[in-house]
């Protein structure tokens, strides 16, 4: 194991907030494991820190109904007090500065890579399959989903589960994904070299593309790339640790994501401002689209997507802002991610289901940086559970 692996005892006791003497009370309990059994107890111990973290995480006062999982990461900085940093980088910045393409390879490591990428000799063939009756019930994400597969199927190296090969094959998953969702508005192939953002408006709204609605759009992919530990996630880093090739760790994370409590959650909050602008909507119990696990309060994501909404839609941000208000005095609440996507899909005149399409073709680069980190490290996603008899 890498010496940079390893922790000493006393650091292992800082990370469980323990003295050391306790330390070596959960290595005779069999709760800990010294990870160089050779030596003595005077030359000093040293543990997995993976593990070390582990039980740190397992010793936590937990919420009734809820675990809670501490993995080590590099990629996202998430405080609980409103900030968002991606590789130590201000994640708001970033979305007002930087392409969704520039901002994805920052999170896997390759800043300054070409963009945009080049559009993939897939993307006929995902053009033919759009002619394709499907069921009218897919969702523009599950479209997504389908192009992931169809990607891994053209990728005679799918199974390949190095760095470089994980970024290309988010990079093909992505530009598959563009390729595969129908179009709102008459369109050919695009050009080799544009944008995600110039490649995705068409196939969300019927109406021209105008500079406040890019840089709206834009930001919205951008500060959706990552989020830290979400339930998503965590199902691709699970994958990941078993040794799944990129395109299967992606359809781990894609299928956790399309539930109604997670990156499908906009479309209930997208009602909630239809309902609120015809004055039908009761604030009896906590809508959707307000509060969040993690933050506090003000959830930066939300705050910056309607800043770039109220560029060019001031009336639907005045009317957010009102809900906003209402379920601040009821419920003490701020917006979330979910109700910003809403609005944003409201304003530029994308159907309902569009806020989860853009939550999941953003966070195919997170959970690609995932996939990459969670390389090199042991199956180690292996809870118990806690029987009872009903």
């Amino acid at each position: 194991m890498p010496a940079s692996d390893l922790v000493t005892t006393a650091q292992a006791a800082d990370l469980l907030g323990v003295r050391v003497s306790t330390v070596y009370s959960y290595v005779s309990r069999g709760l800990l494991r010294r990870a160089d059994e050779g030596r003595t107890r005077q030359q000093g111990s040293r543990f997995d820190r993976d593990e070390v973290v582990a039980l740190a995480a397992s010793h936590h006062r937990q919420r009734a109904g809820t675990f809670e999982l501490s993995i080590e990461t590099a990629i996202t900085d998430l405080d609980p007090a409103g900030r968002l940093f991606f590789r130590g980088h201000d994640a708001c910045e970033l979305a007002e500065r930087h392409s969704f393409e520039q901002v994805a390879e920052l999170v896997w490591g390759t800043p300054g890579a070409p963009t945009p990428w080049p559009s993939l000799d897939i993307d006929p063939v995902l053009y033919d399959a759009r002619g394709v009756p499907s069921p009218t019930s897919l969702r523009s994400a599950d479209h997504i989903r389908r192009a992931i597969l169809t990607a891994a199927e053209n990728d005679s190296d799918r199974e390949d589960i190095s760095a470089d090969h994980f970024r290309q094959a988010a990079r093909r998953s992505v530009t598959a994904a563009l390729a595969s969702i129908p179009p709102r508005q008459r369109q050919s192939l695009c050009a080799p070299t544009t944008s995600v953002v110039d490649r995705l408006w068409p196939l969300l709204s019927e109406r021209p593309c105008g500079v406040d609605e890019h840089r709206a759009l834009q930001v919205a992919l951008v500060l959706l790339i990552d989020h830290e530990l979400a339930t998503s996630t965590i199902a691709a880093r699970a994958a990941a640790s078993t040794g799944a090739g990129p395109y299967l760790v992606l359809l781990a994370g894609a299928g956790a994501l399309g539930g109604p409590r997670h990156g499908a959650a906009s479309a209930a909050a997208y009602d909630l401002i239809r309902d609120y602008s015809k004055g039908t909507l009761t604030i009896g119990v906590a809508p959707a689209g307000f509060g969040h696990a993690v933050y506090r309060d003000v959830d930066p994501r939300a705050e910056q997507i309607l800043l770039a909404v109220g560029q060019f839609a001031p009336d639907v941000a005045e009317l957010v802002d009102d809900l906003a208000l209402q379920v601040r005095r009821v419920h003490g609440l701020a917006p979330n991610v979910d109700l910003a996507l809403a609005a944003l899909s409201i304003s530029c005149g994308f159907r309902r289901d569009a806020g989860e399409a853009i939550f999941l073709l953003a966070r195919i680069a997170g959970f690609t940086a995932h996939g990459i980190e969670e390389q090199g490290h042991r199956m180690r996603f292996r809870p118990r559970a806690a029987y009872r008899t009903d």
